[in-house]
């Protein structure tokens, strides 16, 4: 089992940093793997909430691949949580805290993504490389993430390995 867990204070408050990280149409703009997110039975509305389904296509690796989610929590404002279906290379589970923080100047957001992946096959041969990766990839996605929503968008990086 592989589990990684980073933070990052955004100078924005809990509100934006929850609508905008939990709307998965918004994980290509900040989640360098994903390329493009599609919602499964479009219904029109969001599909963020509880039982939603969307597929990501992803490249991860030097490898393309689409990846089927079900959204599993939805608690606005406070958590988020989605998981893999059938035909994840890597059965995972990704979800989001967000906690206010202030200063005498700003109202913030911690924003907290925590990822527990289960690889087999040929990725559990490589499993600790697989977290290191994993690792270097969700800090470098935190650092978008902060620059989109201060207001610093300096473009969208590469996935870790693939510069």
């Amino acid at each position: 089992m592989i589990r990684v867990e980073a933070s990052v204070e955004i100078n924005s408050p809990v509100e934006e940093v929850f609508s905008y990280t939990s709307n998965p149409e918004n994980f290509p703009r900040w989640a360098a793997t994903v390329r493009e997110v599609r919602q499964d039975a479009p219904g029109g509305g969001p599909f963020n909430r509880k039982g939603e389904r969307f597929t990501a296509m992803q490249q991860a690796l030097g490898r393309r691949f689409e990846a089927h989610f079900e959204v599993i929590d939805y608690e606005p404002n406070r958590y988020y949580a989605h998981r893999s279906r059938e035909g994840h290379p890597v059965p995972v589970t990704m979800d989001f805290t967000y906690e206010p923080v202030s200063s005498a100047s700003s109202e913030g957001t911690r924003f907290t993504p925590r990822i527990e992946a289960e690889p087999g096959g040929f990725f559990g041969l490589v499993g600790l490389v697989l977290e290191r990766v994993i690792r270097c990839q969700m800090r470098s996605n935190l650092e978008t993430l902060k620059d989109l929503l201060e207001g610093r968008e300096k473009g969208r990086r590469e996935p870790v390995g693939e510069e």
